[in-house]
């Protein structure tokens, strides 16, 4: 260990003339900005340095009665500031001293200020008396500044937590330790300030829902690599046992380039939300439960009357021709009428397929969705290439419907808008998730965004209906288009 040797001020002054010992006090007071201030308590006068004239606006060399210099402290300092200037001056023990205050410069702009003083002691006939206070002051304004915008930052975030009803927080991942900065915090969770905060640890074992907890790490396990933003919804059990879904938006940071990281957010209460999103959620899949139950009846009603009508008219004109004595002219209107019938009766059976397929109940959703397809390539005239997985027979009776709905739109929007010559129709059923593609060689989708993602402002309602019915059996929905075609996918959990 390197010895350190402490010279005396005789030594110092050998070391350092005096004309380079001022040359570096005027360094420093230049490079760190302060002014110094030096009053004889005897004739009771302060005389001010260049720097400190130029900091509280006066003109240099300034000096000037104590009162007076007194006086251009603000008035709502000035108890604090003679306070700290005029404590206990019995020792010479107790002769530093040091205050904060506002002063009113001469051009009335008030500036805050750092007063450090230093009273010089003398032994009189009357004992030791201070005789001098001498000492610096720095402009700190603008750290006030600050730590009044800072105030009034920490302020505002209060009120729009309050507002929002936002819990707040800190959590330090080096020593697992949380700090709760409102109440908010405390009753999203059922605790009171005795109960105590939580670590990580005893909130994903005691609070967390099991369903949750592995993407819960593997989200904040993320955000502590790249210390980056955190968001996570989930639910939790309260401490008084009630479940609850909470959302968590936060971002790790440093105070410093090597100081500790930290997790700086907010908690959100969302089981109101969540609530209603269940219930609109039910209330969605009853709509399409009783538009599911419509089309069937009038595909029944299609079926027990419009198609008996036909085919008693279809009977009635084969009984007219069977008569004698018709005339040609006669026999071909028999003929044309005939041609109608039939191809009423067609259409009538391809829509009452397509509102209500029975092969759905009856042989699966692949024998369901290629008959349509088959019957689609030869009404539209489009290639048209399914391909399956055998699996996806396997699928709940409940996301039958909707698969093929979603087919039925999809092609249907090809067919209206896309001016396409082939369509491809690719359904796998992998890990518990169910892919659903169709693509096309159109000309895509008006209002294309440049990175190729559908801008779909104003959607058709065969796009809006596969949104529901993804939204219904809580899929993801990607639609990917450009001038050679549009891609649908869509993600289904099984």
């Amino acid at each position: 260990m390197a010895s350190v040797t402490y010279l005396s001020r005789r030594q110092t002054r050998a070391i350092w003339p005096r004309s380079e010992s001022d040359e570096l006090l005027h360094l420093a007071i230049e490079v760190v900005g302060f002014g110094i201030f030096d009053n004889d308590l005897k004739r009771k006068r302060t005389r001010f340095s260049p720097e400190l004239c130029a900091i509280l606006g006066l003109p240099v060399g300034t000096e000037m009665p104590n009162e007076e210099a007194w006086g251009l402290v603000d008035e709502r300092d000035r108890a604090a500031f003679e306070a700290a200037a005029n404590a206990d001056t019995s020792s010479p023990n107790k002769c530093k001293w040091s205050v904060v205050c506002r002063v009113l410069r001469a051009d009335n702009a008030v500036r805050w200020i750092l007063v450090r003083g230093r009273r010089i002691y003398r032994r009189t006939a009357n004992g030791v008396q201070p005789v001098r206070s001498m000492g610096v002051v720095l402009d700190v304004t603008h750290l006030k500044e600050a730590e009044e915008a800072l105030r009034q930052s920490e302020a505002r975030l209060r009120i729009a937590a309050s507002g929002a009803a936002l819990g707040i927080f800190e959590w330090n991942p080096a020593t697992d330790q949380a700090v709760w900065h409102n109440d908010r915090m405390y009753e999203i969770f059922g605790h009171t300030r005795e109960d105590g905060t939580l670590s990580q640890q005893q909130f994903v074992e005691r609070y967390l829902h099991l369903d949750h907890a592995a993407d819960y790490r593997a989200a904040l396990n993320e955000a502590i690599r790249v210390e980056g933003n955190f968001h996570a919804v989930c639910r939790i059990c309260g401490k008084t046992g009630l479940q609850r879904w909470i959302e968590i938006h936060g971002k790790f940071q440093r105070t410093a380039s090597d100081g500790p990281l930290r997790l700086v957010g907010v908690v959100a209460d969302i089981t109101a939300r969540k609530e209603l999103e269940k219930e609109a959620k039910g209330l969605s899949e009853r709509l399409v439960t009783l538009q599911e139950e419509e089309r069937q009846r009038i595909a029944q009603e299609l079926h027990d009357t419009t198609a008996q009508h036909l085919v008693a008219a279809n009977l009635n004109l084969t009984h007219l021709r069977s008569k004698s004595g018709l005339e040609r002219d006669h026999l071909e209107l028999l003929d044309l009428v005939e041609g109608s019938l039939d191809k009423a009766s067609k259409e009538l059976r391809t829509f009452t397929y397509l509102i209500h397929p029975p092969a759905l109940e009856g042989r699966g959703i692949v024998a369901a969705i290629g008959q349509y397809i088959d019957g689609y390539a030869d009404r539209s005239q489009l290639e048209v290439k399914f391909r399956s997985n055998p699996k996806v027979d396997k699928l709940p009776f409940r996301m039958l419907r909707p698969l093929f709905r979603m087919v039925q739109e999809a092609l249907a929007n090809v067919h209206r808008h896309a001016a396409a010559s082939h369509i491809s129709v690719d359904l796998r059923l992998n890990a518990n998730r169910l892919n659903l593609t169709i693509t096309d060689n159109g000309r895509g989708i008006i209002g294309t965004a440049q990175n190729g993602q559908a801008a779909l402002s104003q959607p058709g309602l065969g796009i809006s209906g596969i949104r529901a019915r993804v939204r219904q059996l809580d899929g993801d929905l990607k639609i990917r288009t450009g001038p050679h075609g549009t891609s649908i996918h869509v993600v289904l959990p099984v």
